[in-house]
Formats: C-alpha cells, structure tokens, sequence
C-alpha cells in the first residue's frame, strides 16, 4: 500500500458518517440521494419486437435524503485538469436529472462500470456500503491507462438484500499536488436489488442470448443490462450490431459520450 493510500484510508472519508463532509475532496456529479421505497414503482414493459436497446427507465418519483455535498466539482486530480477526457464518472442512468445516479439490478452481486480518464494516478478504491454507511465490500484497484472499468463483487461478499438501497463508489488517489497532502476524486450511484416478476423470467426465456440484454434494459433493469451488452462487445468488439447496441444503449441512459472509450480489464 503506498504512502499516498495510507493518508487517503487515515482521513477518514470512507468512515460511517463523514462523507457528507468532503470538502476540499471531489464528489463527480451525481446528486448521492437515495430513493425512498415507498417512491418506487416496479412495471415491466414487454420488449420491443425490434432490436434496438434502448433503456426504460422505471417509474419513481424524485428521492430523497442523503445529500452529498457536491458544490465545486471538477471530477479530476488537480494534475489532469488540463485533460480533454471527461471526468471520473460511474455509468449510470442520467435519463431522470434528479435521480441520474440510481437504478435497479436483479443482481445479488452486480456488476458495476465506471469511466476511468487518463490520470496521474495510479490507484483507485472501490467501496460498496448499506444505508446505514456499514462497509458490504472494499477493495483496492490498481488503474487502468483510461477506459470503461468494470467492478465486481466476488462471491465472498454478503448478498444484496432485496428492496434495499446501496450506494457504490469508486475513488481515484491523487498524487500530492504540492500542498503537502494527497486528495482523492470520487464519483458514486445507488443501486436496488429488486425481485425479477414472472412476466420478466418469462421474457428473458423467450429471447435468445444474445438478446437478453435488451429485455433488462426495455424493462428498467438497468446493471444487468448494461453488462450484457457489455460483455458481448468484449466478447466481440468487431460485431457492428453489438457496437451499435451499445452505443443506442448508452445514448438512451444519457450517456453517449462514453460509447466510444475501451472496456478494460
């Protein structure tokens, strides 16, 4: 563990209760409020008989509480400000701008994507944590040059509950920029394990692999969806259907600009 870390974990950030006060920290973009349960309503579209992805969100109303303090953003290290790329960023829906950073899995252990730009650092941390801000996975990453990184939860981690809020993080671990101490940049989302339906498990037995993908996002199922495709274009990067997949599906969720960076290991 480097020097740089070890200040990172004595800070305190990611102890129960402190992250509301990030200041002079960076917290990318999403608003970092969780739905309430009673907010939520689950309805399953059957899918489209085309084959267009595309993501339907499902119906919520605007959340509420646990705000994180976002003002001052900028999404990078100090020594990255001058690069083009966009900042640190978790793939999640922006389709609802004041719920852009949660969404639903079927998933006891999803698996989650986050955009890493070009950066000085070297070292990332992600965090996976309840509403009662208890710590369900932490983990050191070393990162990627820059690209689409995908997070998972190995199968020693306790199981999401269902109905649940959770909320994700990744941070990346700046080098000391002169001021005589490391900063960190963290960007985040929530995420719901919810209970797939009858109608959904039917769906997905009716279409083929290779479409399953789309019946998740045509029905608001947001992680499973997007790492479907995913895993598809890994599997595959020289299929033009599935790079036109994907680049639909980002576009749809708000996030068009990603479509065109590497998925990285």
């Amino acid at each position: 563990m480097t020097p740089a870390l070890l200040v990172f974990l004595a800070t305190g950030w990611l102890e129960a209760g402190l992250l509301g006060n990030l200041v002079p920290r960076v917290v990318e973009g999403n608003s970092g409020r969780s739905p309430q349960p009673h907010q939520i309503q689950k309805q399953l579209n059957p899918v489209a008989s085309d084959t267009v992805a595309r993501f339907d969100p499902p119906d919520r109303g605007a959340p509420e509480g646990d705000v994180v303090d976002a003002a001052g953003t900028r999404g990078k290290c100090p020594q990255d400000a001058l690069q083009p790329n966009p900042p640190l960023t978790v793939l999640v829906p922006r389709v609802t701008p004041d719920a852009r950073d949660w969404a639903f899995t079927v998933s006891p252990r999803p698996t989650f994507w986050v955009y890493v730009p070009e950066t000085v650092a070297s070292e990332g941390l992600f965090v996976v944590r309840d509403r009662q801000w208890n710590d369900i996975y932490r983990q050191e990453v070393a990162l990627p040059e820059s690209g689409i990184l995908e997070l998972q939860l190995p199968d020693t981690v306790e199981e999401l509950a269902l109905e649940e809020d959770y909320r994700w993080q990744f941070a990346v671990i700046c080098p000391p920029d002169g001021t005589g101490a490391p900063r960190e940049v963290v960007a985040q989302g929530w995420v719901r394990r919810v209970e797939p339906t009858p109608s959904l498990i039917d769906q997905l037995q009716q279409q083929p692999e290779r479409d399953r993908p789309l019946v998740y996002g045509q029905n608001g199922i947001w992680y499973e969806s997007l790492s479907g495709l995913a895993h598809q274009r890994q599997a595959t990067p020289d299929d033009p259907q599935l790079q036109q997949r994907w680049q639909d599906f980002l576009e749809s969720a708000g996030l068009a600009e990603f479509s065109e960076f590497s998925l990285v290991n």
